[in-house]
């Protein structure tokens, strides 16, 4: 799944920003950043799966990320869990309308589920520099 230069960037970008939520963000972050890690690992393997069946399989993981984020979200004082739910909800929303052929081809179903993605990483990175500038704020005073 990484022979193109946009996944490679996108493999890179994944691993940065769950990397530094693991080890720069609060509990939230480091949860969702586990559990995003976790389900991009299991896509790794979608390789090996027909290009028609890969919606189901992303619906799956989708599904997985929802509850994690749910999870993380739940009475949450941050907006971000919110930011990164509402991407995953997106990405499944996707899958279903592809999936139950509502007209949504395959290059939209990919476009939406790379656009969703990005969102719910940029929801986790959003979610680390806050969780570290309200350390270093709790820090000085």
């Amino acid at each position: 799944m990484l022979q193109s230069v946009a996944t490679q960037v996108g493999a890179a970008a994944i691993l940065i920003v769950c990397l530094s939520a693991l080890i720069f963000g609060a509990w939230r972050e480091k949860y969702a950043s586990f559990f995003y890690l976790s389900a991009y690992a299991l896509t790794l393997g979608f390789g090996l799966i027909s290009e028609q069946d890969r919606p189901l399989y992303l619906l799956l993981v989708d599904l997985l990320c929802v509850q994690g984020f749910v999870v993380v979200g739940w009475k949450s004082p941050h907006p971000w869990p919110r930011w990164a739910l509402a991407g995953q909800v997106i990405c499944m929303a996707a899958a279903l309308a592809h999936l139950s052929g509502l007209g949504i081809g395959i290059k939209t179903f990919w476009t939406i589920e790379t656009i969703g993605g990005w969102a719910v990483l940029l929801a986790l990175l959003v979610g680390t520099i806050a969780a570290v500038q309200a350390r270093r704020i709790a820090a000085r005073g």
